[in-house]
């Protein structure tokens, strides 16, 4: 039989996961039998931080004493980040980013999305010139681009991904590098942790993003005659969180018609990094008193994300209230009976819940009835949009965090009702929300933009 190696590919910084790569020599084409060997995939380790980093070389065993010539292979594959390096792609200063769907290719087919690694043509025919003179000017070319599609059932996708990509770099004849987002975590654009992971692993060779350029369809362009509204903003909001100049393809193909319009942003984290830091009381005065006074009752109202929780725990508990939550006691009727056992002891008590309809409400305020207490209401300021991005902002700074889909946002904006005296408040208050973020490491994210549109 002819001989074989196995090589084993291993980057501990950066979290790759093992695999087996098996190269088999040229004598191997003429034999009847198969060859099969099996791969022990190792359990992943659940952190996020572990994608961006360093790329290390790989390691190589050789299993055999005789040796045949290894199949080059220029892909790594971390826990959410698939790597392609091409041996000639030199690092630079310069960077030109690139998104790929709808950048660079799109289906042959004029499907969405591509029925099989066949599926693809250029874009524009001007593309090998273009990157071509831009490779000459100095640039790295760099493809990054979010592909959750490849998350799950990655055995039979990701081949017929790297297929696809190989043919399209062959089309375009130009060393390429490229970094591509396989899940939702702080890789995928709009976030920028494909960036940083080029920037840890470009021959010690500093970025300068004053002279970079990142181009991608997703602008958030509003429809024009017969050209689709963008998806998303994620590849304007992930050039703007980088700070680099961000082209469209019309633009940077110089080809088709440009549309520069877009929608709205209904949440921007750097117009919020102003008061972010402030340490001015957001307790409204009249509540400061109370607990001295005598027991009161305070319902916090607001989304999921809003700020409720910061607001009682780095506030109101310093002032006497005690805190009840849902999240603690896990069922609203034991919430109720430890709201009425504080309120008949004197104490002044904050229901840290959600309380977004009159309903949910009604229960606490039964109780303060029937005791004579008076009752306020803390109202968030807090947008549903915001809510969002604090709500990502956890995904992505806590493992622990149990997430908060899109469709329970939905559902409690859908039934949301605005307190009212009637409903038996004595006075309701706004509360405007304020972090704290002083001592967080991770505040620089926090005036990124999270979420792609």
């Amino acid at each position: 039989m002819a001989s074989f190696n196995t090589f084993t590919r291993v980057c501990p910084e950066t979290g790759v996961v093992p695999f087996l790569f098996i190269a088999v020599a040229a004598a191997l084409d003429h034999c009847r039998g198969a060859l099969c060997v099996d791969p022990i995939m190792p359990k992943r380790k659940n952190t996020y931080n572990q994608e961006v980093g360093d790329t290390k070389k790989l390691k190589r065993t050789t299993l055999l004493a005789e040796s045949a010539p290894a199949i080059p292979d220029n892909w790594t594959q971390g826990i959410s980040l698939l790597i392609y390096k091409d041996r000639k792609a030199k690092a630079s200063s310069k960077v030109l980013g690139l998104d790929l769907d709808g950048t660079v290719i799109t289906p042959s087919s004029g499907r969405v999305f591509p029925v099989d690694a066949n599926d693809w043509k250029l874009i524009s025919p001007r593309i090998p010139d273009i990157l071509k003179r831009f490779a000459d000017e100095g640039y790295a070319i760099v493809i990054m681009s979010n592909q959750g599609g490849l998350e799950k059932m990655q055995d039979k996708k990701i081949p017929e991904f790297k297929t696809r990509f190989e043919a399209v770099l062959s089309k375009i004849g130009v060393p390429i590098r490229a970094y591509f987002a396989i899940s939702n975590d702080v890789n995928r654009k709009p976030r920028i942790g494909m960036w940083q992971a080029l920037e840890a692993d470009n021959d010690g060779i500093e970025i300068d993003r004053k002279v970079s350029i990142y181009c991608g369809d997703a602008a958030g362009r509003v429809a024009k005659g017969k050209i689709k509204q963008d998806h998303s903003h994620c590849d304007r909001l992930f050039a703007e969180n980088l700070g680099v100049l961000f082209k469209t393809p019309e633009e940077l193909w110089k080809e088709g018609e440009r549309v520069d319009s877009t929608y709205p942003l209904l949440f921007n984290p750097k117009e919020f990094q102003d008061i972010a830091f402030s340490t001015s009381s957001p307790v409204p005065p009249p509540l400061k008193d109370f607990p001295s006074k005598g027991a009161v009752l305070i319902l916090m109202i607001g989304y999921p994300a809003s700020g409720k929780s910061t607001f009682c725990n780095n506030h109101l508990t310093q002032l006497g209230y005690v805190i009840i939550s849902r999240d603690v006691l896990k069922d609203m009727k034991k919430c109720v009976a430890r709201c009425e056992q504080l309120l008949k002891a004197g104490s002044s008590v904050v229901v840290d819940n959600i309380n977004v309809t009159a309903a949910s409400r009604e229960p606490f305020l039964k109780i303060t009835k029937s005791l004579g207490v008076p009752a306020f209401a803390c109202v968030m300021q807090t947008s549903l949009d915001h809510c969002r991005h604090n709500e990502m902002f956890r995904q992505l700074t806590d493992k622990n965090h149990s997430k908060i889909g899109s469709i329970v946002f939905n559902q409690m904006k859908k039934h949301y009702q605005t307190p009212t005296k009637n409903e038996g408040f004595e006075e309701i208050f706004d509360v405007p929300f304020v972090p704290d973020l002083r001592f967080d490491p991770q505040r620089s994210l926090y005036f990124q933009y999270l979420l792609e549109k």
